[in-house]
């Protein structure tokens, strides 16, 4: 991959800084890059068996009605996932976004079912509450040194507990039928939420790939120490990659409003797990410094592919979380084996 210049300018960093000196970020983000573009392929080909061989259990599986159902899923969880892993490649965590998610679908529902405010109007509100949250989750990490497991597990508990409060554990139905179409609709024969993450990663890919915030984030994941020495603004940066986590959290708790047609106080809420599996699968790191867009829509797909084969095949729903932790495991233990033969 090209190095790419610093042609904007930043309060925090250095002029000073030259190409020489990111030359081993740009050589382990080159090296780290093509390594997850084949675990992409091998995921790619792993997801392809795993079809086959719930077709060969539910030939139903392979239905049109059925794929486009998988596809519809799949984009939320991807959307989820896609937060997660820029918060992972520059080396934090934030486990708020399935209660992120879950607070700004009722925030929106709420201000569409209990007010005059435009449905759309309140869709965009909704997204300010997910990058509300994210920034009082990056300032909180940055300003104040706390860890960031401790402040997103301690906002998850805080976000789904507003959640509940508002709703009383209730549905807040009759939502206008002017915004069904964001989670119902199709064009041709793609779910309009696809359509949405598609254009989402391909921005993100963009921002982390062909902007200096993307080499910067693989720098801050790969050596905090060393960024700060270089004039990375990294506090800046880390606050920038949880109001992104929260966005797109936002983003998908709206969507799966539109598609319910109703707020649910329990959007979200298996989402955490997938979350994580999804871009280690594809090639992140818990550690930070590594990440794909590419890799982690994948890894949502075969999340999403495997739950729905447990639906397809008659197994009890039960066995989801079984299948749900395991997956989660096999991901980290592949991350732990990447990282001792990198």
């Amino acid at each position: 991959m090209a190095m790419f210049t610093n042609k904007g300018t930043d309060k925090g960093t250095d002029k000073s800084l030259t190409n020489a000196q990111f030359a081993p970020v740009s050589w382990i983000k080159r090296f780290s890059t093509s390594t997850i573009k084949s675990q992409a392929v091998m995921l790619l080909g792993f997801l392809i068996i795993v079809s086959l061989i719930i077709t060969a259990l539910a030939p139903r599986f392979l239905q049109i009605d059925n794929l486009s159902v998988i596809l519809r899923q799949a984009s939320f969880v991807a959307l989820v996932s896609l937060g997660q892993m820029t918060a992972l490649l520059a080396g934090v965590i934030d486990l708020s976004v399935g209660s992120a998610a879950g607070l700004a679908g009722i925030c929106a529902a709420l201000l569409m079912n209990k007010t005059v405010v435009d449905p759309y109007l309140a869709l965009c509100i909704g997204l300010l509450v997910g990058v509300l949250i994210g920034f009082i989750n990056g300032t909180l990490v940055t300003k104040l040194r706390l860890n960031p497991f401790i402040v997103t597990l301690s906002m998850s508990f805080i976000l789904s507990g507003v959640t509940l409060v508002v709703t009383r554990g209730w549905a807040i139905p009759d939502l206008p039928d002017k915004i069904h179409w964001l989670g119902k609709s199709s064009l041709g024969p793609f779910p309009v939420p696809m359509l949405i993450t598609v254009f989402v990663a391909i921005l993100l890919a963009f921002m982390l790939n062909r902007t200096y915030i993307g080499r910067h984030l693989f720098a801050i994941g790969g050596n905090k120490d060393a960024a700060i020495l270089v004039g990375i603004p990294v506090n800046r940066r880390i606050i920038l990659v949880y109001v992104i986590s929260g966005t797109l959290s936002a983003m998908a708790g709206l969507l799966m409003v539109a598609r319910l047609a109703s707020g649910q106080p329990t959007v979200g809420s298996g989402w955490l797990l997938p979350s994580f599996a999804a871009p280690i699968l594809g090639g992140a790191a818990l550690s930070g410094g590594a990440g794909s867009v590419l890799g982690t829509l994948v890894g949502a797909e075969i999340m999403t592919v495997i739950q729905n084969g447990i639906v397809m095949t008659g197994m009890s729903v039960y066995w989801e979380n079984v299948v749900v932790g395991v997956v989660l495991i096999a991901a980290i233990i592949i991350d732990k084996m990447r990282r001792r033969s990198s």
